[in-house]
């Protein structure tokens, strides 16, 4: 057996799985941090349609032809910003929530591994 998967083994009991360059890996974390992300992804798209709503009415008033071109060109811009920040958001959510189950996979698969070790394996001829 090599070390990392003795790490796994014996952190296992703490639902937390260590890697080699010293950081924690929680799956609950990622959850959370899923959802986080999944909420600015709602609050960028709000954003977004009240930027867009505001930047149209006021180029519709503007009463001047140059000035609404430039207020209907930033809100093109505005849209095409806003329209990569909300699938960014999106991604980093969708990301989050599959490392979270690999991690959560990975630490189960561990569980089983050492349930079976203990059972039909070293442990059990020791004390069989």
């Amino acid at each position: 057996m090599d070390v990392q998967y003795l790490s796994l083994t014996f952190l296992h009991s703490e639902q937390v799985g260590r890697m080699s360059q010293g950081f924690t890996v929680k799956a609950s974390g990622l959850d959370t941090g899923s959802q986080d992300m999944a909420g600015l992804q709602e609050r960028c798209q709000l954003i977004a349609e009240y930027a867009m709503a505001t930047l149209t009415a006021m180029a519709g008033s503007a009463g001047h032809a140059g000035l609404a071109s430039a207020l209907n060109g930033a809100s093109g811009k505005s849209r095409r910003w806003y329209t990569g920040a909300w699938a960014a958001y999106g991604h980093a959510s969708q990301s989050l929530s599959a490392s979270s189950k690999t991690y959560s996979g990975a630490d189960q698969g561990v569980a089983n591994q050492v349930s079976s070790v203990g059972r039909d394996g070293l442990f059990g001829k020791l004390h069989g």
